[in-house]
């Protein structure tokens, strides 16, 4: 039998061993979480279609399209402010879509006169 200072130290030795080698295997976790966060973005066939917004004036159908753009826009890692407009006026139907072709319109007029 092993007085009781060589098995203490025995045990101590074997928890360091076990400690590190976990520590190696949550890095490699850590790790591989990581990439799957940043590589996220969902394929075209995982996210579901919009439904269109047609201008109600309600503030509350306003904020759940918005809300559903960012969770679009999330899931497809689309980060690009130019590419979040021009994707959301696709989702745009009658009077919502009329005012857009107007503010579009009369912006690109004006960088015409400029």
């Amino acid at each position: 039998m092993m007085p009781l200072k060589e098995e203490t130290m025995a045990t101590m030795k074997a928890l360091s061993t076990r400690i590190e080698e976990l520590e190696v295997e949550l890095a490699l976790c850590r790790a591989a979480v990581g990439e799957g966060v940043l590589s996220a973005a969902l394929s075209n066939e995982d996210v579901p279609k919009l439904k269109e917004f047609v201008g109600t004036r309600s503030a509350c159908d306003v904020d759940n399209f918005l809300w559903r753009m960012e969770n679009y826009f999330r899931a497809k890692g689309i980060v690009d402010n130019v590419v979040k407009v021009s994707t959301t006026s696709m989702f745009l139907t009658d009077i919502a879509l009329l005012w857009w072709w107007g503010r579009s319109t009369d912006k690109r007029q004006g960088e015409i006169r400029k």
